[in-house]
């Protein structure tokens, strides 16, 4: 069975911690996308569990075997990298078959799946070609043809898809699934592409500055975000943040957050009264107002971008804050006056240190 467990891993390097505590559990064939910006420690998360990385405390279990002091070569991980590491004196075909020729796979078997993997990933035509010969692209994915076809185990995939076009990078993916699920492979990819993420996996582990800030499924992630750093992370363009606060006006709790007014509140927020707090909302949730809606934003358009059936519309909140929607065309005028709406249960509130305190009021 092959599962992933850290527990409270911990990496230390040059006196700095990397890692600070990770508990995950990767449950067996599942796939699951590290996913945070550059620095945040997924290509240290991926190295610990390969052994590429020494673990300063805490434990890695690949299945019931507790692997955190054993070399690379006695987990049965494997692990493609964003340069791809291939091996320059062997050609495609020698690549791809070195795992299967490090363990004596018989030649017939071997050509099988060497094969198999090829097609796959639309290198048949270059299997006498040596590394040197081929695009950044083409290399990563004869790193991936390379991991793959050892079939099953763990595989480490760490941005492997960066340097592929958008086109070839959508095919890959849908690649990448199909073979996943035929050959019952354990996935780990780390990545900073939320397009990749969510295209992928299954669950998505947020990581911030060395710790889990969020692990669900994407969905849940998006619509449901724990923290600010999620909340504007995940999305494009990002969820608007604007500083409000929750005030009694004539014996009733509300929420006003620069040119929003939320009159009404449930009972969570209505508690917190004369508190700050961050209100977010997600430019797709944005909306024109026709007619009466319980909240509305009437500010004067700075900026526009056109998205194709949809256009990215800027309203200035002050000179520090622009409030971001993506609605459906015509494109307002840079000067016009427009009115929004927002349904109440798509509007976020989060506390000043950052934790959410509500979605939807």
């Amino acid at each position: 069975m092959s599962t992933v467990h850290l527990e409270d891993v911990r990496v230390t390097k040059d006196g700095s911690e990397l890692l600070h505590g990770i508990d995950l559990h990767v449950r067996d064939r599942e796939r699951v996308a590290i996913l945070g910006p550059s620095g945040s420690g997924k290509s240290t998360l991926l190295r610990a569990v390969a052994g590429l990385e020494e673990v300063s405390a805490g434990q890695v279990l690949l299945g019931d075997r507790d692997v955190t002091r054993l070399p690379t070569r006695d987990r049965e991980v494997s692990m493609v990298s964003q340069s791809g590491s291939l091996m320059r004196h062997l050609d495609v075909e020698g690549n791809v078959a070195f795992p299967l020729t490090v363990r004596k796979v018989e030649q017939e078997e071997r050509r099988r799946r060497v094969d198999a993997e090829a097609r796959a990933f639309s290198l048949s035509g270059l299997l006498r070609r040596k590394p040197r010969t081929l695009s950044a692209g083409e290399q990563q994915e004869v790193a991936l043809a390379r991991s793959l076809v050892r079939r099953g185990g763990v595989l480490l995939l760490d941005e492997p898809f960066s340097k592929a076009d958008a086109p070839r990078r959508a095919d890959l993916v849908r690649e990448l699934i199909r073979i996943q699920e035929g050959y019952g492979v354990t996935l780990l990819i780390a990545t900073n592409d939320q397009r990749v993420a969510m295209s992928v996996a299954e669950r998505c582990a947020v990581l911030h500055r060395g710790r889990i800030a969020q692990l669900g499924p994407p969905t849940a992630l998006f619509a449901t975000p724990e923290t600010t750093f999620v909340a504007t992370f995940l999305g494009s363009p990002p969820m608007n943040l604007v500083p409000g606060r929750i005030e009694r006006i004539a014996g009733r709790a509300r929420l006003r957050a620069g040119p929003i007014t939320v009159p009404a509140l449930g009972p969570r927020l209505s508690r917190l009264v004369d508190s700050a707090c961050t209100v977010g909302i997600r430019p797709g949730d944005l909306e024109r107002a026709s007619g009466q809606q319980l909240v509305t934003v009437e500010e004067v358009v700075t900026r526009t971008a056109f998205l194709g059936s949809e256009v990215e519309v800027a309203l200035s909140v002050d000179e520090d804050t622009e409030l971001v929607a993506v609605i459906d065309r015509p494109a307002p005028q840079v000067g016009e006056l427009l009115r929004l709406t927002v349904a109440p249960e798509r509007i976020h509130v989060f506390a000043p240190d950052g934790q959410a305190l509500s979605h939807g009021v």
